[in-house]
C-alpha cells in the first residue's frame, strides 16, 4: 500500500470517529464530558499512530543505490556476504 493512500485512510477514519463521536453525544445530558472523551480518544490514537507511521516511513524512503554499486559492495568489502573464507 502506498505511504499516501495509508495516511489517507487513516486519516479519514479518525476524522469520520471523532464526527461521529461528536453526534451521538447530542443523545445523552452529559455532552461535555462525552465530547471531551470522544476528542481526547481520537487525537491520542491519531497521534499514537502517526508517531509508528513517521518512524517506519525512514526506511522505506532511504536512499537508493545503482546496482552496480551494490555490487562493488558486495565484492570489496571484507565484510560482505559473498567472500571467500567462511563465516564463523
Amino acid at each position: 500500500m502506498d505511504k499516501y493512500v495509508a495516511f489517507t485512510v487513516s486519516t479519514v477514519f479518525w476524522l469520520l470517529f471523532a464526527i461521529i463521536g461528536f453526534l451521538v453525544s447530542y443523545r445523552y445530558e452529559e455532552r461535555g464530558l462525552i465530547r471531551s472523551c470522544v476528542i481526547l480518544t481520537v487525537v491520542c490514537c491519531y497521534l499514537a499512530w502517526m508517531v509508528t507511521f513517521v518512524m517506519q516511513l525512514n526506511p522505506l524512503s532511504g536512499p537508493r543505490a545503482k546496482q552496480k554499486i551494490i555490487l562493488g559492495m558486495i565484492c570489496y568489502w571484507p565484510n560482505s556476504f559473498i567472500h571467500d573464507q567462511r563465516d564463523p
